[in-house]
């Protein structure tokens, strides 16, 4: 049986089609919620049922790549700005997973600042999201809030790297390690003004970060994420403008 040869315009259409399919979906609000549950699932629920406990490095590895590439994907229908994010993605997970044969602590020290960055990256990208045209939705407070939990991440890398760099800037009730789930801890610990005591910044430029954390964490909350259900609460509201009935 001979099969219709596919014209160069139905080809085309098919390109368009799939494109269009694609762009869509990264575009979707939706992503936002599904980046926020990916960061709980990660962050918090695998290491509270033990997930990956015997392997923490490689699954830390997988997590940290599995989240990069989950945010970049959402800058899809921002051309310069996935372009931007694409090659610096490769490059971090490039430097992330060298890692693994380079065990310098220059290298080391390196890997921790290009993880910082990318942090930043993935800020950008989600705030960009959540603050770009059309209705404000839920989905957006959601993103807002995905904000939230990497601005956490980040802070705990910053604070590991300090540690690395001044040994003995934070004191413990139990001996610090260079795991960066302890670093986790303590920074949300921070970022909520919780303090439980069990790790203590001694250092000055660790009080100040300490401090700044705690104080960027209220703000954020105050001032974000109250401006977003304010602008979800008022898309509810009827216009003015329009008449009754329309």
């Amino acid at each position: 049986m001979l099969h219709p040869r596919i014209t160069k315009e139905q080809r085309h259409h098919a390109v368009h089609r799939t494109r269009t399919l694609i762009t869509q979906t990264w575009e979707s609000q939706l992503n936002l919620s599904f980046f926020l549950a990916l960061l709980v699932t990660t962050v918090f629920v695998m290491p509270a049922l033990g997930l990956g406990q015997r392997h923490l490095h490689l699954a830390s590895d997988i997590a940290y790549t599995v989240i990069l590439i989950s945010g970049v994907a959402i800058a899809w229908g921002q051309r310069r700005l996935f372009t931007v994010a694409l090659c610096f993605g490769i490059f971090s997970l490039c430097v992330k997973w060298s890692g693994w044969w380079i065990g310098t602590e220059q290298f080391y020290l390196f890997h921790e600042i290009v993880t910082l960055l990318s942090m930043a990256l993935l800020c950008y990208i989600l705030l960009f999201q959540v603050f770009r045209r059309g209705n404000m939705t839920s989905m957006r407070v959601q993103g807002a809030l995905a904000v939230y939990l990497v601005i956490g991440l980040g802070w705990a890398h910053l604070y590991l790297l300090l540690n690395q760099l001044k040994p003995g800037s934070f004191q413990g009730s139990v001996p610090l390690t260079t795991s960066v789930q302890e670093w986790y801890y303590f920074s949300f610990c921070t970022l909520t003004t919780l303090g439980y005591g069990d790790i203590i910044p001694i250092h000055p430029i660790s009080r100040s970060l300490a401090i700044g954390e705690a104080l960027f964490g209220q703000l954020y909350l105050a001032v974000l994420i109250a401006r977003l259900i304010a602008l979800e609460v008022m898309s509810w509201q009827p216009d003015p403008a329009s008449k009754p009935g329309e």
